[in-house]
């Protein structure tokens, strides 16, 4: 019968515990928290240092450089020849049948009419190349705005839950230990100690696991900004 009372008698303090907790965190409010000149900034800094978005961004230039390179082979199409003739034979004696009639240097202009047609095509080509390099830059800075911002916003709830439940922790240890030395003075009864004990231990456990999470939001973060957030004004 002892067992069945203490089992009600902390699975009331739970609840009630549970409900105080759940019932703060409903009357606190993230929104006052959001700052958006600094969410600004993280976005700004995952934009500026994540590795991927340097890979978006040689991809660009390379497309760039293609199109500068496409309009300067405009000349590819002609080609310039020359040719050195002489006279002039190993011995002093003239052979008729090698010796050439012009002497000199030869110039001469060589041209490929369909290397020439094909340019335009190069060039438009080149340029298309640049719009999908800029269309994938500008998408990828899209993913990577939601995920900062969406991440932050986590880091936020999890940080004013921490403080919620360092509250509710201070006030359950505090409780502990009254009941405890009211206990020991034979003034509490033994339900009252096991129940202060156990919702002690339960708020422990709760401050464990909400801290991890919290970390694990901040790591999060700045796994997109690479710095860390401290570093981050």
């Amino acid at each position: 019968m002892n067992i069945k009372r203490c089992a009600i008698l902390f699975l009331l303090v739970f609840m009630f515990t549970h409900y105080q907790v759940t019932r703060a965190v409903a009357q606190e409010s993230i929104l006052s928290d959001v700052s958006y000149l600094y969410l600004e900034k993280l976005v700004a800094t995952a934009k500026e240092n994540y590795p991927r978005v340097k890979g978006y961004n040689s991809q660009l230039a390379i497309a760039k450089s293609n199109v500068a390179a496409a309009k300067i082979s405009w000349l590819d199409p002609f080609s310039l020849q020359y040719v050195a003739r002489s006279n002039e034979a190993n011995t002093n004696a003239i052979n008729i049948t090698t010796a050439d009639l012009i002497t000199g240097y030869q110039f001469g202009v060589s041209f490929n009419p369909s290397s020439l047609l094909s340019k335009p095509s190069t060039i438009h080509k080149a340029k298309e190349q640049v719009k999908i390099a800029e269309a994938d830059q500008a998408e990828y800075f899209l993913t990577l705005e939601t995920n900062v911002k969406t991440r932050y916003i986590l880091f936020l709830q999890l940080q004013r839950s921490l403080l919620l439940v360092n509250n509710a922790f201070i006030d359950s240890e505090n409780n502990y230990k009254v009941i405890k030395n009211r206990y020991q003075r034979g003034e509490a009864t033994f339900l009252d100690f096991n129940a202060a004990s156990s919702a002690f231990n339960q708020a422990s456990q709760s401050k464990l696991q909400i801290e991890a999470s919290y970390l694990s939001a901040k790591v999060s973060l700045e796994e997109l900004t690479v710095k860390p957030l401290e570093n981050i004004k």
